[in-house]
């Protein structure tokens, strides 16, 4: 019935993870796509980590990128499918990573 949803290819990733995540918090609608075999948020995080903001504008990419170096908040953003897209934000003390739909009123 339902075909996994595939993320978009990512632009460019690095091997190894740029900041730690802490905690990983999936929305309620997040954790029902995963627990359906729909979407893996795994993957979605390691993209992040790795500096994959994904689907963001270039100011969005520098701010990342001060954020890097001066503890900032990090944010990606992943189209999944026309209808569908996931954000991952990483608060400034890289103590919580929140995975949820772009659409949601959720923040961390």
């Amino acid at each position: 019935m339902f075909k996994k949803f595939l993320s978009s290819k990512p632009i460019h990733s690095p091997k190894t993870p740029r900041f730690s995540v802490g905690a990983i918090k999936l929305s309620e609608k997040v954790r029902w796509l995963d627990d359906h075999g729909l979407l893996d948020p795994i993957d979605l995080v390691q993209r992040h980590i790795r500096g994959d903001w994904g689907n963001i504008g270039d100011s969005e990419r520098r701010s990342n990128e001060d954020a890097l170096s001066q503890e900032g908040i990090l944010f990606s953003r992943y189209i999944i499918t026309p209808r569908l897209t996931v954000s991952v934000t990483t608060d400034e003390h890289r103590d919580l990573t929140l995975v949820k739909l772009l659409d949601e009123q959720i923040s961390i």
